[in-house]
């Protein structure tokens, strides 16, 4: 007798623990939803879960998010370049939507905020989070001192892609990086202007690295040149040799080959950089197949390490592939090609 109410009671335990499971598993499905009909209730899908999200990076390969219970991870590599929005594709549980919705283009950013609804109109909210990885740069191993002139296009390169002497494996975004100099007096810091950052593509960027002009504020002086990259900081491997760079003003007449080509309107000005511009006394277009035919532009304004030109009128439409300089009885003739309209 006791043999067979210990089964009825055990049968009954079974039976109850799967009711009870029954219960709590439809409930995180189905929710009761009463209609305007007294006494008809129907059962919804109470689903607010996210089941898949994936994008397409700017080289087009397939990234699947990890999805914790609130957040929505996405692992982004610092070789591959960051889009400033996406369009992901989102797989909802039973009858669930999503806004923004599967597709919308949203921002790529930490901090973006997806709302699921259940049929039920229950609601839960998922925050995209993206996981950066950055490849540590190489740092560059200098054995002395360097001199840099204000005015000039400077640069931290690595031809070889490779090696202990200059800089690879950097992260190329200019939001995240930074170059500066630690003065050695004071330790005060001064920002450079980065111009280029990548693999060589046309003159005068043909190295692999970090092409920049250094601040016009900065004191003549010894400095130590750092670069910060995502979250690494780099400098002279070398310790011994920190603060070896020289800073001058120049001491002779250059321009840098920055921004050229360039198209103009007569009547619009275009700027150049370099060192002791303020020396130039006139300045002329021309074509290096024809070196007697020469078209002055007017003097703006010039600094020791800028002069601002315009192209009169009267200058006819063309191409120009030479530009000279004039400084008294000297002068200068560099390759830079400027297109009148």
């Amino acid at each position: 007798m006791n043999k067979r109410i210990n089964i009825s009671m055990f049968l009954h335990t079974v039976i109850l623990l799967f009711l009870s499971l029954l219960f709590f598993s439809c409930d995180t499905e189905y929710i009761d939803k009463i209609n305007t009909i007294p006494g008809d209730v129907i059962k919804v899908s109470g689903y607010t879960q996210i089941e898949s999200f994936s994008l397409k990076d700017t080289e087009n390969n397939a990234i699947s998010a990890a999805l914790t219970d609130n957040t929505i991870i996405v692992t982004w590599s610092s070789h591959i370049a960051i889009p400033e929005t996406i369009k992901p594709e989102i797989i909802l549980g039973t009858e669930a939507t999503i806004s923004p919705a599967s597709g919308a283009e949203v921002p790529f950013k930490d901090g973006t905020v997806y709302t699921v609804t259940s049929k039920a109109g229950t609601t839960k909210q998922y925050t995209l989070k993206i996981d950066f990885r950055q490849q540590e740069p190489s740092a560059w191993t200098l054995a002395g001192g360097e001199t840099y002139r204000k005015g000039l296009m400077q640069k931290k390169t690595n031809p070889a892609r490779g090696g202990t002497y200059a800089i690879d494996n950097l992260w190329l975004s200019f939001e995240n990086t930074r170059v500066y100099f630690v003065s050695a007096t004071d330790q005060t810091e001064y920002t450079a202007e980065i111009i280029f950052m990548g693999s060589p593509t046309v003159t005068p960027y043909t190295e692999y690295g970090i092409y920049y002009f250094l601040p016009e504020n900065m004191p003549v002086g010894m400095y130590d040149l750092r670069i910060k990259n995502g979250a690494y900081t780099l400098q002279n491997t070398n310790v011994d040799n920190r603060y070896k760079i020289s800073v001058i003003e120049p001491d002779t007449f250059n321009t840098a080959n920055y921004g050229f080509p360039v198209t103009k309107q007569t009547g619009e000005t275009l700027e150049v950089r370099g060192g002791m511009l303020n020396t130039v006394t006139a300045v002329e277009l021309y074509l290096n197949s024809n070196a007697t035919v020469t078209y002055p532009v007017e003097i703006v304004s010039t600094t020791s390490y800028r002069a601002v030109l315009k192209i009169p009128a009267g200058i006819p439409a063309g191409t120009y592939d030479r530009m000279r300089f004039k400084r008294g009885a000297a002068t200068s003739n560099f390759a830079y090609t400027v297109t009148v309209k």
